[in-house]
């Protein structure tokens, strides 16, 4: 992990669409990253990384025809696919996401949300469109930490918060003091006494824990489902003219199970 001495609250991955975004994306990223370093935050800044890779060992963005298409997708591949994968996973604290039209017309904003949401890594999103709640997808909404329709708003957001929170501790979580970051709505916490000797993730905040609770108690388990009602059909030979019977069977299965709990 990159530690700055100078710009110690946290490293900030800067997601947003390139291929498809007018400069690359260039411009709000720049603006951003001072911003960020003005109030003491890192920025990775993936635009002026490949500014620099460009300046250093030559052009990566090469236009293969269409028949040198596997040349194209070995390329991508190693040298921004996994690159800034691995920028995400070991040298990043957090994303803020810009979500405009050229990151919904890309893929490569939206693959990096869902690893920084695997890795535990909060995603702020900034959504270009002012009903964010309707454009930005569910999936996506889901995925983020907290989502924002402005850069001032993000930005007082971010001065705000106890400093050093979104720097995981020595045991993985997002931790200050006695302030630890809530993964649902994305406040800080306190947490009285004893701090956390374990990875707890996700972590919650009192009152996001009910939420999930509510949420997670009052419905039967999708996926546990899905398993339950494949293994049927496969047990009966996979039978595309029988759902009613193997929905019923699988319902009663889960039925049974959770009596027994």
């Amino acid at each position: 992990m990159i530690k700055s001495k100078k710009y110690p609250r946290g490293n900030i991955y800067l997601s947003g669409g390139i291929q498809f975004a007018d400069n690359l994306g260039a411009s709000w990223r720049a603006d951003c990253a001072e911003r960020l370093r003005s109030v003491g935050y890192f920025p990775i800044d993936i635009v002026e990384l490949d500014t620099a890779y460009t300046a250093e060992h030559g052009h990566l963005y090469r236009n293969f025809s269409k028949d040198r298409l596997l040349e194209k997708k070995s390329n991508v591949r190693k040298h921004f696919v996994h690159a800034d994968i691995e920028l995400i996973v070991h040298d990043s604290d957090a994303l803020i996401v810009l979500y405009d039209e050229s990151a919904r017309l890309g893929g490569g904003t939206i693959s990096e949300m869902q690893t920084a949401y695997t890795d535990n890594l909060p995603i702020f999103v900034l959504s270009s469109y002012e009903d964010w709640f309707k454009e930005v997808p569910e999936w996506l909404q889901a995925l983020s930490t907290k989502v924002f329709t402005n850069f001032d708003d993000l930005h007082r957001y971010f001065d705000r918060l106890p400093e050093g929170i979104l720097c995981r501790d020595q045991y993985g979580n997002h931790h200050s003091g006695s302030h630890y970051l809530c993964f649902l709505c994305g406040e800080p916490f306190v947490k009285n006494k004893t701090h956390f000797v374990s990875t707890i993730s996700p972590l919650y905040c009192s009152s996001c824990v009910e939420i999930v609770k509510e949420t997670h108690e009052s419905h039967e388990d999708r996926y546990r489902f899905f398993v339950e009602y494949l293994q049927n059909k496969v047990a009966n030979g996979d039978a595309t003219d029988e759902p009613a019977r193997i929905k019923a069977s699988v319902k009663e299965k889960l039925r049974s199970k959770h009596a027994v709990h």
